[in-house]
């Protein structure tokens, strides 16, 4: 169980009692050792924000209450607990991705790396975002998660082996959301038998280095959007959002090489 979980109990009813003071941080990880390497600071009157991974928390200064959750600052309507992961968001090193181990979907002066899963549900709603943005070059890197769909490794296979990946992937996307689920896997072998390929076309693929990747920098899940700066952004995002990240990621590394 995560160290913010064991402990939000023991700060609410400890009954420990601590003025504030600049010591705060030192004195918590006295207190709760699992904190140390958080990101502790000062959020707000009374409390001390504390970050450590994916967890946000809020401790008051004289650590009896822990705050777990979306805090908003009522006078700008705007989430303190979101700055505060986007900020703390881990960066990835984007020069060690290796663009052949992608599909390439479009030439545009951005670029978008995309984590995915075929058989993902929040991939396939990812899809229909990505279909709406411009100026970008889309590299989707096959990361099939076989403890969640089992036949995601071979259909992400099959998808590679294809002599034109980008209609491969699409036409399976498009399947997907044509039959039912239990029929898709057969559809998908008429498919590939309609290409004059077995149901289980073989041949070399990037699968593993993309899973031995995410391991590295801890992709735990798909979709997961990397942009140019290294920012990454898991899940579904809306397009609006993919748009906002672009423009800015884009900016970064404008900047960065003057």
């Amino acid at each position: 169980m995560r160290f913010f979980v064991k402990a939000s109990a023991a700060l609410i009813f400890a009954g420990y009692t601590l003025l504030a003071h600049a010591g705060f941080p030192d004195d918590l990880v006295k207190r709760f050792p699992a904190a140390q390497g958080a990101k502790i600071e000062k959020a707000f009157p009374g409390f001390w924000s504390v970050v450590k991974g994916s967890e946000v928390f809020f401790v008051r200064d004289d650590m009896s209450v822990l705050i777990s959750g979306n805090v908003i600052d009522l006078k700008t309507n705007h989430s303190i607990t979101n700055d505060l992961e986007e900020a703390n968001r881990p960066k990835i090193d984007v020069s060690q991705l290796d663009t052949k181990d992608a599909i390439k979907f479009g030439s545009g002066s951005r670029h978008l790396y995309v984590f995915s899963d075929p058989d993902c549900p929040y991939c396939r709603m990812l899809e229909g975002s990505l279909t709406k943005l411009t100026d970008v070059t889309i590299y989707i890197f096959p990361f099939p998660l076989a403890q969640l769909h089992p036949n995601a490794p071979g259909v992400a296979e099959a998808i590679w082996c294809q002599a034109d990946r980008v209609q491969a992937w699409h036409d399976y996307q498009n399947m997907a959301q044509l039959v039912k689920a239990d029929a898709l896997l057969p559809a998908w072998h008429d498919y590939l038998h309609q290409h004059k390929q077995p149901e289980q076309p073989v041949c070399d693929n990037p699968i593993a280095r993309n899973l031995a990747f995410g391991e590295k920098w801890h992709l735990n899940g798909t979709p997961a959007l990397v942009f140019e700066d290294g920012t990454l952004i898991p899940g579904a995002a809306p397009a609006e959002r993919i748009e906002a990240q672009l423009a800015k990621s884009h900016a970064n590394i404008a900047t960065a090489s003057k």
